[in-house]
């Protein structure tokens, strides 16, 4: 069995980049890999390249191996980016070979009803930086790249949901956009009718996704951009509710997906710059997207499909002003089947703050220096004795700590977006001090005050004690299952955990 993303556009792209995120700490039921699509007309967009280099640098990582941790055990494979728009065409005209509908007599009834479905913007705006909120372009560019016979990634990609038993699939889309609120139907529709069904007709895969509703605004376009055809933040609400309609009157509930989540904010967040698209559009994570991530692994760990259903969560505000606009870890629903979000992220974040302050500052130094080694005390036994590794000699095997340092980065960076650059909610998860340079060291902070709240501890694992506590990690390990690297992750991991 594997578990099949479906990403549409910018604000999918953003949401599997936290799902990503989250998959590292364990949250799936068990270790299936997941694969990854990405589908967008702008596959130069900003949020899509982000979310690219979080899956790759997330491979690279998950290769060191890290025991029965249970953290990054899902490997993550990633599909080229697949766009709607055929190969040599600019805009809807060419898609849609409008020469031909209007020169030729037996299209001629084809080219008026098709010039009467679009506008002549709708028809020559170049599709490269998406659908810029026009689901109807959307929609119909879809659908024709979908069932085109060249569109051999779509069938690669049925064939191996229908050989995989139990297969999952899950899509995340905007509803009041272009790209994701045309393709989170279309792309179902067309997939479901391609899947394997049962005795009484039902696919065997089950369908779910994420509709993001509104949950962000942008500042006006410049002077030169606003007649281009584009988003409006003005009209995200009608948008939205068009597309809710249309859903709700084509029966996607229940006809073909099992369940669908939605997801959004009252209060819009503002963005810090207008972009058509491109490299450009590349904004910052959202608490959001958290939230749709955290539905995908409610979808994936269900054990029970007898009922379509569309779960719902809310703040609990009310009139409490203590937590009124702020987001705790009360407000994080648990969607694991075993232990809960809280701690298998806690516990997570503590090791990747600990493998990025300490342990690989020291392999890096006993990498270019033997003789460091005496200074690195719990070396010896943790990575040479045990794991037979010799990072001096072995400069595969420190690339490959690399990646995992660069992944940590990659993941804190996602973390500072989403408590530091929202300005309507107060984002109580991580302690802000986090991001400070050489806080654990420098100022004997215990890690776990990392992650909030913030409770003082009698026995503090500071850097100092957590370093104590691996030099006397090895009569734990004499009896481990675990091996190369494994005895290390293992350590670091129980240490920050326990």
């Amino acid at each position: 069995m594997s578990y099949y993303m479906i990403a549409i556009g910018g604000t999918g792209a953003k949401c599997l980049e936290s799902f990503i995120h989250l998959c590292g700490a364990g949250l799936l039921k068990d270790s299936q890999p997941v694969k990854i699509v990405y589908v967008d007309s702008d596959v130069t967009c900003g949020n899509l390249q982000r979310t690219q280099k979080a899956a790759d640098l997330y491979a690279k990582a998950q290769k060191i191996g890290f025991g029965d941790t249970g953290i990054l055990k899902n490997a993550i494979t990633t599909y080229a980016p697949w766009t709607p728009v055929p190969e040599n065409c600019v805009n809807t005209d060419d898609v849609f070979q409008r020469t031909s509908l209007v020169n030729k007599e037996k299209y001629k009834d084809l080219g008026m009803l098709y010039d009467a479905l679009f506008t002549e913007q709708e028809r020559v705006t170049p599709l490269d930086k998406g659908f810029r909120a026009h689901p109807a372009v959307g929609a119909a560019v879809m659908s024709q790249g979908m069932i085109a016979e060249q569109s051999e990634q779509w069938k690669e990609l049925e064939q191996q949901i229908n050989t995989d038993k139990d297969a999952r699939v899950f899509l995340f889309a905007s509803v009041f956009g272009g790209m994701g609120a045309s393709g989170f139907p279309t792309i179902a529709k067309i997939l479901k009718s391609k899947l394997k069904k049962d005795e009484n007709g039902k696919p065997l895969t089950k369908i779910g996704g994420a509709l993001i509703l509104p949950y962000f605004k942008f500042p006006s376009p410049p002077s030169e951009k606003e007649k281009e055809m584009q988003a409006k933040v003005e009209d995200f609400m009608l948008n939205t509710k068009s597309a809710l309609d249309y859903y709700d009157k084509s029966g996607l509930l229940g006809d073909v997906f099992n369940n669908i989540y939605l997801v959004g904010d009252n209060d819009l967040t503002e963005m810090k710059e207008f972009s058509l698209g491109n490299d450009p559009q590349k904004n910052d994570a959202h608490f959001i997207e958290l939230y749709a991530a955290l539905a995908a692994f409610d979808f994936f760990n269900k054990t029970d499909f007898s009922e379509v259903t569309t779960p719902m969560i809310a703040r609990g505000d009310e009139d409490d002003s203590d937590t009124i606009d702020k987001i705790t870890w009360d407000d994080i629903p648990n969607v694991c089947l075993d232990g809960n979000v809280k701690d298998k992220l806690a516990a997570y974040i503590r090791f990747l703050y600990a493998y990025k302050n300490c342990i690989l500052i020291n392999l890096a130094k006993c990498a270019a220096s033997e003789t460091e080694k005496r200074n690195v005390t719990w070396y010896k036994d943790l990575v040479e004795k045990f794991g037979k590794i010799d990072v001096y000699h072995d400069r595969e095997i420190m690339d490959t700590f690399n990646a995992l340092g660069d992944y940590a980065d990659c993941f804190f960076d996602w973390w500072r977006q989403i408590i530091l650059s929202n300005d309507k909610r107060k984002i109580e998860l991580l302690n802000k001090q986090l991001w400070e340079s050489g806080l654990w060291e420098k100022k004997d902070l215990d890690i776990y005050q990392v992650v909030l709240p913030i409770k003082e501890r009698k026995e503090k694992l500071t850097y100092r004690a957590f370093w104590k506590e691996l030099c006397n990690y090895t009569g734990k390990l004499k009896t481990t299952n675990a091996g190369g690297s494994e005895f290390l992750m293992c350590a670091v991991y129980e240490i920050c955990k326990n």
